[in-house]
């Protein structure tokens, strides 16, 4: 079990949630406004200090799911595909990589583990994908309006799909009407009011952190060699010979891939995460190719001696097996870091609590001054004081509060501080300085 602990942007949805149970809201500052989450993140508010644990647990669970649905979908596909040339096991084989393969596309877990939201948009994208096939377009539309709040690059395929059952389902009209005015309104006018500038999350998404695809030469080029690595590479060749079934999934990746980097020579950054969602339909896809070409290897193999025929009908899903237990090796090796870094990041906001009453409590420290944090963690410090993410600044000077720490075990120590603060308080990881 890996300690729930929120990352950056969860803090910041978390503490938007509650300022909007608070009927307040102020998005003037951190990452991107994200509609459905800030909408759940609300609803948690009550809970208080349970709010955050919750909110990982959930955002895992939509990762869970995901993988629990890769395998359904991956076992249906991978029995259509080797109906005529099937191997005992085929179908479940082939879910049991699909579901390997979405869970280790990219660094889902460690996004998920953190609360972060690609578990819920892979999850809500493949429940969209069942919907439709077996006939039923409306709950398709809803979790297709449900990912479009979660990631902005899910919108052309929502106008794609809406377009269609606008032609296919005259009855349907109003209600595609009421989705297009939504899913815009619920991005644009939270942020009208946080911020007063409806642009506001895109600018902010314009901002890329060093080392992005946005800060290359050729971003979109950039893009799609970190989207590349993102699969399992064996899944690669199968999305090769992805069969009929599979391939609405495998065009649908290869589109979103293709949408980031885009985007990323529009100005926005281009990060692998954003390409997660497609590597996983990809991944599935491949899947039920690897599936498909094992059939075609058994199904040639009938027409051989009965010798080769028995060896044969197993070396395609063996060797498949093999080669991505090597491809997947490198990601499981990297969970006992995951682990340890879940485990400070809980500790970090444990600790802060702590600090906060050590250095005499909220009030206390707001009287001081402005207060003052190192990189990445102003949301987590403006949610335990309870201001608006704006208040915490990142550079010190008196009058002020400076909350010291390492961001990560091996992390330095940050902000640096001058001469004019004076330690007030140290609890744990933290050490808490004014200048008021």
């Amino acid at each position: 079990m890996i300690a729930p602990a929120p990352s950056y942007d969860p803090w910041a949805w978390l503490l938007w949630g509650r300022e909007i149970a608070h009927g307040t809201l102020s998005t003037a500052e951190g990452p991107a406004f994200k509609p459905l989450t800030v909408a759940v993140c609300t609803l948690l508010a009550p809970l208080g200090a349970a709010a955050p644990t919750i909110w990982v647990i959930l955002a895992r669970t939509g990762a869970v799911l995901a993988v629990v649905l890769a395998f359904r979908i991956g076992r249906e596909l991978g029995g259509a595909a080797t109906a005529r040339g099937a191997f005992r096991g085929a179908a479940t084989l082939t879910g049991i990589v699909a579901a390997a393969g979405v869970a280790l596309c990219g660094d889902l877990v460690g996004y998920s583990a953190a609360g972060a939201e690609p578990g819920w948009t892979i999850a809500l994208a493949l429940l969209g994908f069942e919907a439709w096939r077996s006939g039923r377009p409306r709950s398709a539309l809803a979790c297709g309006v449900a990912c479009a709040l979660l990631r902005v690059e899910a919108w052309p395929f929502l106008l794609a799909f809406g377009l269609l059952l606008w032609r296919r389902r005259p009855q349907d009209r109003a209600l595609l009407v009421a989705c297009a005015v939504a899913v815009p309104a619920l991005w644009f006018v939270p942020e009208w009011l946080g911020s007063g500038d409806v642009l506001r999350s895109g600018s902010r998404a314009r901002t890329p952190n060093p080392g992005q695809p946005a800060t290359e030469a050729f971003p979109a080029f950039a893009a799609l060699r970190e989207a590349g690595a993102l699969l399992l590479f064996p899944l690669w060749l199968g999305a090769l010979f992805a069969p009929r079934a599979a391939r609405p999934l495998l065009f649908a990746g290869l589109a979103w891939i293709a949408l980031v980097a885009v985007m990323a020579q529009a100005g926005f950054s281009g990060e692998p995460r954003y390409s997660l969602p497609g590597g996983a339909l990809v991944a599935i896809a491949g899947a039920a190719g690897l599936a498909a070409l094992a059939g075609r290897w058994r199904e040639s193999g009938a027409r051989s001696a009965p010798a080769t025929r028995s060896w044969q009908g197993a070396v395609v899903p063996v060797a498949a097996v093999a080669l991505l237990l090597v491809a997947a090796a490198p990601k499981l090796a990297d969970l006992p870091d995951l682990r340890r870094d879940q485990a400070y990041q809980r500790g970090l906001a444990a600790d802060l609590r702590h600090a906060i009453v050590a250095a005499g409590g909220r009030e206390a420290v707001l009287a001081c001054g402005r207060p003052y944090v190192g990189d990445l963690r102003g949301p987590l410090l403006a949610y335990h004081l309870d201001v608006e993410k704006r208040r915490v600044q990142f550079v010190p000077r008196p009058p002020g509060a400076v909350f010291r720490s390492r961001l990560g075990p091996d992390s330095p120590v940050e902000p640096v501080v001058s001469s004019a603060f004076t330690e007030r308080a140290r609890e744990g990881r933290w050490t808490v300085l004014q200048a008021c």
